[in-house]
């Protein structure tokens, strides 16, 4: 039988486009003071729109399911994303008090702890990026988290904490040595426009296992609802793989044609 060159070539592309990737659709509010719906779907809504009713909100998504928790253990070269959007309703433009985050939940998730001892990475987009506080709340700045250098590229808009338009949100963690990582984040949207991208280069860390996203919704915000939609988190594949993958092909490809 011959294997024709395009079919192998479609097959290394399809590979290459193959990643680990899953909607997040098990979410808690881990100080449980909202009334919360969809919180088994990618489309969680914090509050029931009633004054301050998503105040000073701390929400969880874990990956995997509640029967079936999953994990992502980045290899050199690998890049973790998670992402999704959301709709601010009666807050303000307290930008300090939004804050999204990729942690390792330590287990936490599921008896509704909050001192998440494994860590993370905080986004709070007045200041940039933060090792994420392992002594207390996870989404605290306060304690042991530690703000990094970061390179914050604000091109116009301001934070509309009550706005008809979604804000997309994404944290992109990519392993690039043994011992280090590069840290990306973005927010984007709402009526205003507002559009913040935040970089931070080889942060030293041992933490390369991640398992759930944090969202605060803080006090000061004073919201009455958000509601997040399309949540997910996206592995892609590190280059050595696929290009072991393309040598492997081309070398059936040669023997099939002796």
């Amino acid at each position: 039988m011959k294997i024709s060159k395009l079919f192998l070539i479609a097959a290394i592309a399809m590979a290459a486009n193959t990643a680990q990737s899953a909607t997040i659709s098990n979410w808690k509010e881990l100080n449980a003071g909202s009334t919360n719906s969809g919180m088994n779907t990618d489309s969680p809504t914090i509050g029931d729109g009633s004054a301050l009713n998503a105040d000073d909100a701390w929400v969880a998504g874990r990956f995997g399911t509640v029967a079936t928790p999953a994990s992502v253990t980045l290899a050199i070269g690998e890049t973790l994303t998670v992402s999704g959007s959301v709709v601010l309703t009666g807050g303000n433009g307290t930008e300090s008090n939004l804050r999204f985050g990729v942690f390792d939940e330590s287990g936490q998730f599921a008896s509704g702890g909050t001192t998440w001892a494994n860590g993370g990475w905080l986004l709070r987009p007045d200041e940039g990026f933060y090792q994420a506080r392992t002594d207390n709340t996870f989404v605290s700045t306060n304690g042991n988290a530690t703000l990094l250098t970061t390179n914050i590229n604000d091109t116009g808009g301001v934070l509309d904490g009550d706005s008809t338009t979604a804000f997309d949100w994404s944290i992109s963690v990519t392993r690039d040595t043994a011992g280090t990582v590069d840290l990306f984040g973005s927010l984007v949207g709402g009526d205003t426009a507002y559009n913040k991208t935040f970089t931070t280069n080889d942060v030293s860390t041992s933490l390369f296992t991640y398992n759930a996203v944090g969202i605060l919704f803080g006090g000061n915000l004073d919201l009455n609802q958000g509601s997040l939609s399309n949540v997910q988190y996206n592995v892609v594949p590190e280059p050595s793989s696929m290009a072991l993958l393309g040598l492997g092909a081309l070398g059936l490809l040669a023997r099939r044609r002796r």
